[in-house]
């Protein structure tokens, strides 16, 4: 209901400018339009295209996901000239309707003359509306970025982990000064790839498990021999193009779940396989379960959130993200299936 207030009062908005235009471009010497005869005149123009921006915003949200851009633009052309044409129809049509056409007019020469005077101007009404649309989701999609890097900080800067990483270095400064050294270097290089401005909303697969890996070396030097962390990766998912810090909110829901304080073996496995054009990855725990834990069944936290919604802006339907019970001995499993894609120069 907000989005339709806000799409009917842009082109109200519209409508309104060019009425006032039209109204001061009144040709010398010729009778002067009425107010209201102009304002029905725009308003019936513009209004319909209110009524056709939603399905054209449908179109480009399913034709984005065409990743080559030749591809994308000829799947556009059908829809525009198809929109263009029954925009201006529908305009003709109600412009009748209302008796605003100034000469003689039946149903079907207003829709003719509608469609032959306005469907060209249409075309690029909807190049405007579907490259608006774009350029919205674009601008949400950093945002999710720039959340997704806040949520990642926020986990790795929060004072508790912080302060459990720099006392686990402390405690081998003395015992053990090469593996304190070695924290050291993880947490740096943990930290200057969260900052990397440089680092895009999708990386390769290989990239994601590279940064993911700094920050399980921590994990697993902090809690010692209460954490293993498994890695199962199909060689062929490497070069596969991801969401940036898709994974390592997983993880550390896995983590905070599936270590506990009676001693028990925290056992994680992260995997990512192939499977034709599609990518599964899990991460899988053996904690007590989501029914178990009811806030963890319902959504897991705000990095796991903000996962979601940023697959769906990236895939629509054709994306699977599951949080549920594992299968025995039990535990919890995160999934996650995508389209399978290696070429990452279609996202720069």
């Amino acid at each position: 209901m907000k989005r339709a207030l806000i799409v009917f009062g842009a082109w109200s908005a519209v409508a309104l400018l060019f009425s006032i235009q039209m109204h001061f471009q009144a040709t010398p010497g010729a009778e002067p339009r009425p107010w209201r005869w102009i304002l029905a005149w725009q308003f019936t123009g513009w209004w319909t295209w209110a009524l056709f921006t939603a399905p054209v915003c449908a179109f480009a949200a399913w034709a984005v996901r065409i990743r080559r851009p030749v591809l994308l633009i000829a799947a556009h052309i059908p829809m525009a000239l198809l929109t263009a044409v029954a925009c201006a129809g529908f305009e003709g049509g109600l412009k009748w309707a209302l008796g605003l056409w100034r000469t003689p007019h039946t149903f079907v020469s207003g829709v003719s003359d509608g469609i032959a005077i306005w469907w060209t101007f249409n075309v690029l009404v909807y190049a405007m509306v579907a490259g608006l649309y774009h350029a919205w989701r674009a601008t949400r999609l950093e945002m999710q970025l720039v959340q997704a890097r806040l949520d990642a900080l926020v986990g790795q800067l929060q004072p508790h982990f912080l302060f459990n990483t720099l006392h686990t270095i402390s405690a081998f400064v003395l015992e053990d000064p090469k593996q304190a050294n070695r924290m050291i270097t993880r947490l740096s290089e943990l930290l200057r790839q969260s900052f990397n401005r440089e680092r895009g909303p999708l990386v390769t697969l290989e990239q994601e498990l590279e940064l993911l890996d700094h920050y399980v070396a921590i994990q697993e030097a902090r809690f010692g021999d209460r954490l293993r962390v498994t890695f199962r990766v199909d060689p062929r998912a490497a070069s596969a193009v991801v969401p940036t810090f898709m994974l390592q909110p997983l993880v550390e829901n896995a983590i905070r779940h599936g270590v506990a304080p009676n001693g028990r073996v925290a056992e994680i496995e992260i995997a990512a396989t192939r499977e034709g054009d599609r990518l599964h990855l899990a991460v899988r725990d053996n904690g007590p379960g989501v029914n178990a834990e009811p806030k963890r069944g319902n959504g897991g936290g705000l990095g796991i959130a903000n996962t979601r919604a940023r697959l769906f802006e990236l895939y629509g339907p054709s994306h699977r993200f599951e949080l549920t019970n594992a299968p025995p001995p039990g535990g919890a499993v995160a999934t996650i299936e995508i389209p399978y894609s290696d070429r990452a120069r279609d996202y720069r």
